[in-house]
């Protein structure tokens, strides 16, 4: 664990999330908006049964090396139970709410959600983000659009105002095609979308990557802390963060 990058808004840790989280204090942040790994380095095999990696011309193909730190090809059962853990320190260190980005799958015919809903801390509400765009390599069902955005609020949430309940529980947000050096980031316009909602002053992300989260907090000018294990990435999101500091400047 070690401190990469800080600023006036911005502090980033190159390290193990849960290490980094268990290190900061109850409360740290208003919200923690994040979208951990999917586990999509494996895949359903073909003769119904066991989990393979993909090959290079797969759909989840660009999942076949993880995100090079972290291989994202862990057992299931150990994935969920570490998302728990996850979820448990972000519960902790928020004072209002945690906003999860994950996605639904279809393995061997049948639908698994997130970690079988059970997620060790209380929903308060699935929010759907309306990707737009994507198509399936097979025709045993649709095309998966719709993402999850669960958020799990505190007694003390609350939304900023009732134009932000009208922001509804289907955000058509698209997708993000601007970051070529990252496998999967989402937009920044979700990140903003959870912050005005609720007028968070702060925000975290355990699994910072590409920087979108840090992005949306520095364009709202509030503080941020990311946390990301792959170095490559904290690269990538500083140089995002410093291009956009000198749009705000110049712009």
């Amino acid at each position: 664990m070690s401190l990469y990058y800080s600023d006036d808004l911005v502090t980033l840790y190159h390290g193990d999330c849960l290490e980094v989280m268990r290190s900061l204090p109850d409360e740290s942040v208003d919200l923690v908006v994040t979208s951990p790994p999917y586990n999509m380095g494996l895949v359903p095999g073909g003769n119904g049964r066991g989990m393979y990696r993909p090959g290079a011309s797969n759909k989840a193909g660009r999942f076949r090396e993880g995100y090079g730190a972290h291989n994202d090809a862990m057992d299931q059962s150990e994935y969920d139970n570490w998302q728990r853990e996850v979820l448990a320190e972000c519960w902790r260190l928020s004072r209002l709410a945690v906003f999860y980005n994950h996605r639904p799958r279809v393995e061997h015919g049948i639908l698994r959600d997130p970690l079988g809903n059970n997620f060790g801390i209380p929903l308060r509400q699935r929010i759907v983000w309306n990707r737009g765009t994507g198509i399936d390599v097979n025709l045993r069902a649709f095309c998966t659009r719709g993402e999850y955005v669960y958020l799990f609020a505190k007694p003390e949430f609350k939304l900023s105002s009732h134009s932000a309940s009208g922001m509804g529980d289907v955000w058509n947000l698209g997708i993000e095609t601007g970051v070529p050096d990252h496998p999967a980031p989402f937009p920044v316009s979700l990140p903003a979308r959870c912050i005005e909602a609720t007028a968070a002053r702060s925000v975290m992300d355990p699994f910072s990557g590409s920087g979108s989260t840090l992005l949306a907090a520095v364009n709202a000018r509030i503080s941020a802390v990311g946390i990301e294990l792959e170095s490559k990435h904290c690269d990538l999101a500083i140089r995002r963060l410093s291009n956009q500091t000198m749009t705000l400047d110049f712009g």
